[in-house]
Order: structure tokens, then C-alpha cells, then sequence
């Protein structure tokens, strides 16, 4: 059960009236802000579901349907009675018949929402009516000439009749004769009948009938005879367009009527889409993630933002309460925020449960048969009751209709009275909802309850916590710690007289400052371990960067390395390629020289055939200079500039520099490469 009162404490109308504001629809509006919890899981996760495929359209189709559809409820109520429906009403009918087509096809272009397009599939549509009903209608009060043969056939004869009428008042405006009797110059309407106006003065100049005169009595506004019958010819066709264009509006209300339980249907599919879509973008604007549902009582959420309070203001919130948890004691200075953690606790539990998203990094929600609260100062004039009677009967009214799947928020649970009776009444309550195995969330201030959080199995304690150096509150929540009040710290702070302070605190209570002393040097020891966790988490995080970036940085110099080998693989190509192109050259010069005959053969030409024969050999043994090793290993100290044979490409270069790794940069002619250690060894020198 959802009473309404809670709902207004939590503020889960003012969520409403933002989903409101996203529908495009009045009839989306409304839905919005008459939206209530689902009752059941399955209805919970059905309504996520919806939700979850309305984000899929918008934000990974790109797709942005239409809802802007008026309620045509009463149009076709009055159609289906037989009643004639203005040019209004049945352009709104056109206008919802477009939208339903536009929005089924929109839908069938998304793959992977079942929900949506099983709801798009029941649209109604019919083209021919709606592109009748466009084509038919110029404005809300006016009808196109085109509709039937008959009203285009009316409408000229009355433009003709008009022109006619006009060409024969124009011969008065401009006759000498009769101008100087007319007030103006012109020709004007009374009573669907044209006439001119005449000078009271002049009555009877112009033979006529008189339809009106001005409010001074001046003008006369006369129907010269010569028109009356053209008058009546034109008055005759106005009737005749009218009966043609209700002919017309009963025909298109009989074939809204013949459609018409098809169109209230489609109607409210489209209104019902409206709102689906509406909570998907506010769940945008709210940078909300989907709840995951459980019926166990688990309510776990994680970073949680009030929506309602300012995005740069807002502390986000994390609290837990394990399924075998049943109560959640929120403890705490005032003005700490125990109250806001409080609400937001509820609304989150009442928006999973309409199917909207919550603004959290996640969050794990319960389904209840009811949310109930008691927050705030709730003083009833009107029944002459105090802040803790008006308590009292709230609580009793909740306490009568909680079961095991109810979750309960009281905010200052007995506060408002005697303190110690207070307490004791406060206990008292915490153990009868424990016993009926109620969910519940409580702020206190009252040690009796700290003390019965601490050793009442199925209760768990947080605290708002509280700075000890500047004696202000941090608004977020800790989980597991039991805060004091620290009023004392926060009026001395505020600026209370120092003497007022110390009166106040010799006054409390041996055991109270003893136990407040506990909590306080609990809450320090547990600020300063938090620190060295924060800090141990920034040194593993500056960690794990610094290895990413060395793991970037190894990267970079094997893409490096690539590259360099790619480089040298194709010089080495491009050497052999060219030794290869020039010994063929030579090859085909000796060939040249030995096609001669034998009797042209000059002793200049077996000279030039020897000098070729020796450059090849030349060729030949500086290749294999290069391919074979002539000389031993050199065993003297390697020094940059010696000579070494690089294993790995069975070539002679020379030494550059040697690196702290012992990897080397070798000299390939104009070439230089990056030889790993092991891979070269110093050669005596061949000069």
C-alpha cells in the first residue's frame, strides 16, 4: 500500500511532475503524474524492461518518435453516437491517425525491443482516412474547395455571383451622380448581403433596402435594388455550400465512427508509449543507471543522488541493508543529512518500482507491499495536536498496517517528548518491528537505540559522518560506525558563549560522556584508517599507470624496432638488386664483344673482354668479403669503431656505441641497426 501522505513526504510527486515535463502528450502528462509502484516483481521488471528498450530507440536507433497526440476520446464518443463532428475534432482524429502510423513505423525500424513492438503492431492506421481528412481541411474552420464535385460547383457560382455583385456596387462608388451621397467610398457586408453606405442625410436617393446604420446614425448601409436579387441568388448558394459541407462532416464522422473503438485503442497505446519514452529520457537527464530487482529485502545502493537536489551540490549517498538485515540505525549530528538519506532511500525504492531509473552508480532494490514514513515536523493545528502527538498517531497508523514486506522510515524515532521516556519508546518500537519482520530505516539521536543497534541481531548502524577538526558535517554516510550528536562542538562552533558550553557539558552525565567519548575515538580512528586507505589506493592506482605507461612506452620502441628491420631488409634488397643489375650489365658487354666474327676481333677488344672479366671478379670477392668470415673472433676489448660480425645477418659492420644493456648500434655502410646483446663480436679489421 502506498498511502498518499508518505508519497508527499518523499517527494515522489515532485518526481512525477519531471517525468510530466518529458511527455509530449497531455494525455502523457497525465499518466506521468498519476503514476503509482508496481505491486509485484514481475510487474517491477516489466516496466524496467520497457524503460530499457525506450533508451535502446532513442539513444542507440537515433530514433525520436512522436507523441504529440491530442485526446480524441470525446470526438469519438461522439461519433460512434451519431453526433457530427466539427472540422476540429476531425483534423485532431487526422493528426492522431498520423502520429499512430508514424510511430509504427518508427518502432519496426529497431531491432531487439519485443515490448515496444508488440505494443507499435495494435496501432491503428488508415492512410486513406487520414490523407482524406488532410486533403479535405484547410484550418480548424474552413473546408478545401476539392472534397466533392457538388461544393466545388457551389463555390464558383458564388465567386461569380460576388464578382457580379461587386461590378454593379462599383458603378455607384464611381457615378458622379450618386458618389457625393456615399460616405466612403466602398463596398461592404451586412447580414451575408453586400451593400454600400449612404449618407443618413441623403435617405432615399438610392432606391433600397436599408440593412443597418452606424452607431452615430450618420451612415445608412444600403442594398440598392439592382443587387437585391443577385443578393438573394448568393444567399441561396451560402446555404446550399453549408448543407454540402455537413454533408461532408457527416460523412467523414460516419467513417470515424465505423473506426472508432480501433482509434480509442491506438490512442491509448500511443499515450502508454508516451510515458515509456518519457521515463527514458529523464532517466538521461538524471544520468541514472536501471536497479536491479530482488522481493528479499535487499537494498543496496551505491552512490546514490537525490535527484531533486542541485547535481553540483548533491554528496552521493551509499547504503546497504542485507536481506537478513532489518533494520538500518542512521546516526549522527544535525543537519548532517540523516533525514535526505533517509528520503532518498524511499524515493529510490518508490522510482524502481514505477519502472524509472535511479541516479546512482547502481543500485539493488527491494520490491514491498508498501512503502510508510513518519519524517519531519508534521504539527496537525487543525486537530490541536503537538509535534509529538502528531508522531504518535502516524506511527500508530503505520504500525497497524505493516506486514514482513513493508519497509517503514522514521525519521527522529521518539523524539518530541520527555528524552528518556523518548528512548525507552523509541527501543520499544525498534523491537515490535523487528519481531514483525518489517524493514526499516531510523535516524536517532538517542544512545538508547546506538546501544540496541550494537547488540540486536538484525540491525545494522551507519553514521553521517562528522570532520573533528572543523566540528562540520560531510553529508555522507558511513556504514557500520556509530556517530554522536556533537551538538556541544557544533553551538561552540556556531559561536555559543564558551561558558554556556562548559556549564552544558558538566551537566551531562558521567556515563553519556564516557560513551560519547568511545564514539567520538571511534570515528577518529576510523576517518584516519579511511585516510590510509584512500592513500594506499592513490599509491596503486599511480602504480598501475606508471606500468601502462611503460607498457606503452615497450610498445612504441618494438613498433620501432619493426620498422627498423623493415628498413634494412629492403637496403639490403635494394644493394643485392643493384650488384645484380650491374653484373648483367658487364655479362652483356662481354657477350658483345665475343658475338664479334673472329676475324674482326681486335686485340683493344680482348683487352676491354679481360678488364670486364676482372671487375666481375672484383664483384665476386668483395661479396664474399662480405658473406664469409676470413677472420677469427678478435679477443681484445671491444671499442666503438672496431669491427664486428653480426650473427643474426651474417654481415661485417662497424661499432657505434654500446649501451648499459650491452645492445649495440652497428654501422651498415650508411646504414645504422640495433643489434641485441649476444649477437655481434668483434673481428680484427681488414685494413
Amino acid at each position: 500500500m502506498f498511502d498518499q501522505k508518505s508519497l508527499n513526504t518523499l517527494e515522489y510527486p515532485k518526481i512525477l511532475a519531471e517525468l510530466a515535463g518529458q511527455a509530449q502528450s497531455e494525455g502523457g502528462k497525465a499518466k506521468a503524474r498519476d503514476l503509482v509502484p508496481c505491486v509485484t516483481l514481475a510487474e517491477a521488471e516489466h516496466a524496467l524492461d520497457e524503460t530499457f528498450e525506450a533508451d535502446r530507440v532513442l539513444f542507440e536507433y537515433s530514433l525520436s518518435p512522436s507523441f504529440a497526440i491530442e485526446n480524441i476520446s470525446d470526438s469519438l464518443v461522439k461519433a460512434k453516437k451519431g453526433s457530427v463532428l466539427s472540422i476540429g475534432e476531425l483534423m485532431k482524429v487526422g493528426r492522431a491517425l498520423r502520429v499512430s502510423r508514424r510511430l509504427k513505423k518508427s518502432i519496426s525500424t529497431a531491432k531487439d525491443v519485443p515490448i515496444l513492438s508488440a505494443m507499435a503492431s495494435v496501432l491503428y492506421e488508415n492512410e486513406r482516412l487520414e490523407k482524406s481528412i488532410y486533403d479535405a481541411f484547410i484550418s480548424e474552420t474552413e473546408v478545401a474547395d476539392n472534397v466533392t464535385p457538388e461544393l466545388k460547383a457551389i463555390r464558383a457560382r458564388i465567386r461569380k455571383i460576388n464578382d457580379n455583385i461587386r461590378t454593379k456596387l462599383q458603378l455607384y462608388i464611381t457615378s458622379p451622380t450618386y458618389s457625393k451621397y456615399l460616405q466612403d467610398s466602398i463596398v461592404t457586408v451586412r447580414g451575408d448581403r453586400y451593400v454600400i453606405p449612404l449618407k443618413s442625410d441623403f435617405k432615399g436617393t438610392i432606391p433600397g433596402l436599408v440593412h443597418d446604420q452606424s452607431a452615430s446614425g450618420s451612415t445608412l448601409f444600403v442594398e440598392p435594388m439592382q443587387v437585391v436579387e443577385m443578393n438573394n441568388e448568393l444567399k441561396v448558394e451560402l446555404m446550399n455550400e453549408q448543407a454540402e459541407i455537413e454533408r461532408i462532416l457527416r460523412n467523414f464522422s460516419a467513417y470515424v465512427a465505423a473506426s472508432a473503438d480501433e482509434m480509442r485503442d491506438s490512442y491509448g497505446v500511443v499515450v502508454d508509449m508516451d510515458l515509456i519514452f518519457a521515463k527514458a529520457q529523464l532517466a538521461r537527464e538524471y544520468k541514472a543507471v536501471r536497479p536491479t530487482l530482488n522481493d528479499l529485502g535487499l537494498i543496496d545502493i551505491r552512490a546514490g543522488r537525490h535527484p531533486l537536489i542541485d547535481a553540483d551540490k548533491v554528496v552521493p549517498v551509499s547504503l546497504k541493508l542485507a536481506k537478513d538485515e532489518k533494520m538500518l540505525l542512521i546516526t549522527g549530528p544535525n543537519t548532517g543529512g540523516k533525514t535526505v538519506t533517509l528520503k532518498l532511500a524511499g524515493l529510490f525504492v518508490l522510482m524502481a518500482m514505477s519502472g524509472l531509473y535511479l541516479p546512482a552508480k547502481g543500485a539493488d532494490i527491494s520490491i514491498f507491499d508498501g512503502v510508510y514514513s513518519d519524517i519531519g515536523d508534521e504539527q496537525s493545528i487543525e486537530q490541536s495536536l503537538s509535534t509529538f502527538s502528531a508522531h504518535i498517531k502516524n506511527t500508530i497508523g503505520i504500525l497497524d498496517v505493516i506486514t514482513d514486506k513493508s519497509l517503514v522510515l522514521f525519521d527522529e524515532l521518539g523524539a518530541g517528548t520527555d528524552p528518556s521516556e523518548g528512548a525507552a519508546l523509541a527501543v520499544s518500537i525498534a523491537e515490535y518491528l523487528i519481531s514483525k519482520g518489517t524493514k526499516s530505516l531510523v535516524t536517532s539521536h538517542f544512545n538508547d537505540l546506538k546501544e540496541f543497534a550494537l547488540v540486536t541481531k538484525g540491525v545494522v548502524a551507519a553514521s553521517m559522518e562528522f570532520d573533528a577538526e572543523t566540528f562540520s558535517p560531510t553529508f555522507k554516510l558511513v556504514m557500520g560506525a556509530i556517530g554522536s550528536s556533537n551538538a556541544l562542538a557544533i553551538a561552540e562552533k556556531l559561536g555559543l558563549n564558551k561558558e554556556i558550553i562548559e556549564g552544558a557539558r558538566g551537566k551531562i552525565s558521567v556515563e553519556k560522556r564516557q560513551f560519547d567519548s568511545v564514539l567520538s575515538a571511534a570515528e577518529q580512528t576510523r576517518q584516519r584508517a579511511a585516510a590510509l586507505v584512500n592513500e594506499a589506493s592513490k599509491d596503486r592506482e599511480d602504480a598501475a599507470k606508471a606500468l601502462q605507461e611503460a607498457e606503452k612506452q615497450k610498445k612504441i620502441v618494438e613498433e620501432k624496432r619493426e620498422k627498423l628491420d623493415e628498413s634494412i631488409r629492403k637496403e639490403t634488397k635494394r644493394l643485392i638488386e643493384d650488384s645484380v643489375d650491374e653484373a648483367e650489365e658487364l655479362i652483356d658487354q662481354i657477350k658483345e664483344i665475343l658475338s664479334k666474327p673472329e676475324p674482326e676481333m681486335t686485340e683493344a677488344d680482348l683487352f676491354e673482354a679481360r678488364a670486364i672479366k676482372r671487375k666481375l671478379e672484383t664483384m665476386s670477392a668483395a661479396y664474399d668479403e662480405e658473406a664469409v668470415i676470413e677472420d677469427a673472433p678478435d679477443p681484445s676489448p671491444l671499442a666503438d669503431g672496431d669491427e664486428v660480425w653480426i650473427k643474426s645477418l651474417s654481415k661485417r659492420g662497424r661499432l657505434v656505441s654500446v649501451n648499459s644493456r650491452g645492445e649495440a648500434m652497428v654501422a651498415l655502410g650508411k646504414i645504422s641497426v640495433k643489434v641485441k646483446k649476444g649477437d655481434y663480436y668483434k673481428v680484427k679489421s681488414k685494413n
